[in-house]
C-alpha cells in the first residue's frame, strides 16, 4: 500500500512538470510567453504564418494544418500555444492592439471645435495616416491586406474580429467629427465615415489600380498619403 501510494504521488509529481514554465494548468494559452533561451521562437513562426495566410486567403480558406506547415512546426503545436483557430485569429489582433489604440489617441487629440477650420482634416489624418504609414513596412504590408480582407469577410469570425477592436476607433471618430461637424445629423457621420473606409480599404489592399493604369501606379503609394487626406477631408466638409 505504501509503494502504491509513492507511485501515485510520483504520477501527480511528473504531471504537474510537464506544465510548462510560467503557464499554470488550465491557464489560457498566451501568444506571448517567450520561447527557451536559444530555441527556435515557434510562437511567432505560427503567428506570422497565420497571419500571412489569412490576409492571402481569408480567414475560412485556411486550416491549422495549413498554418502550421508553413510555420515549419507540428500540427498539434498551434493547438498547444494558441487553442483553436478562432483564438489564434483574435491573437493576432490581440498583439496589435496597440496601434489601434494610438490611432484613437490621435483622432482624441485634435482640436475639434467647430470654429476649427482645419479640425476635419486632422481628423481624417489620425484616422487614416497610421494606417499608410504601416502599410509600407514589410510586416505593415502583411497585417494592413489582413485588416482589409475582414473588414469585407462577411463571416462570424471576422465580424466579431472588427466588433471587438475596430467599432471602438469608429466610434471615437464618429464623437470627434460631430463636434467638428455640429450641423451635421449624426447618421450623415456614419454613412460618411462607411464611404472613407471603403476608400482607405482600396488604396491599402486593392491592386487592381496596378492594373487599371498598366503599372504606372502602385497599391498603397506612400507618396499619394496627402491626396488620399484631402479627397476624405472634402467628401467631409461638404455635410457643413
Amino acid at each position: 500500500m505504501v509503494r502504491r501510494g509513492m507511485s501515485e504521488d510520483k504520477g501527480k509529481s511528473d504531471r504537474r512538470r510537464a506544465v510548462p514554465s510560467g503557464q499554470a494548468a488550465g491557464a489560457r494559452r498566451s501568444a506571448l510567453a517567450p520561447e527557451a533561451p536559444g530555441r527556435p521562437d515557434r510562437r511567432a513562426a505560427i503567428l506570422a504564418s497565420a497571419e500571412a495566410l489569412f490576409a492571402e486567403r481569408g480567414y475560412a480558406d485556411v486550416s491549422v494544418r495549413d498554418i502550421a506547415t508553413r510555420a515549419g512546426v507540428p500540427v498539434a503545436l498551434v493547438g498547444y500555444y494558441f487553442g483553436r483557430k478562432p483564438e489564434l485569429f483574435t491573437t493576432i489582433f490581440e498583439r496589435r492592439q496597440t496601434y489601434i489604440t494610438e490611432r484613437i489617441a490621435r483622432i482624441e487629440a485634435v482640436d475639434a471645435r467647430p470654429d476649427n477650420p482645419a479640425a476635419v482634416e486632422a481628423l481624417v489624418r489620425a484616422w487614416a495616416e497610421p494606417v499608410i504609414t504601416m502599410r509600407g513596412t514589410e510586416a505593415g504590408d502583411v497585417f494592413a491586406l489582413l485588416v482589409a480582407r475582414t473588414a469585407w469577410d462577411p463571416g462570424p469570425e471576422a465580424t466579431a474580429i472588427i466588433e471587438r477592436f475596430y467599432d471602438p476607433l469608429a466610434r471615437a471618430f464618429f464623437g470627434a467629427m460631430q463636434r467638428a461637424l455640429p450641423a451635421c445629423p449624426p447618421d450623415r457621420i456614419v454613412w460618411a465615415y462607411e464611404y472613407a473606409v471603403g476608400a482607405l480599404l482600396m488604396y491599402v489592399g486593392d491592386k487592381r489600380i496596378e492594373r487599371l493604369t498598366e503599372g504606372r501606379a502602385a497599391t498603397a503609394d506612400p507618396a499619394l498619403c496627402e491626396d488620399f487626406i484631402r479627397f476624405v477631408s472634402a467628401g467631409f466638409e461638404t455635410l457643413r
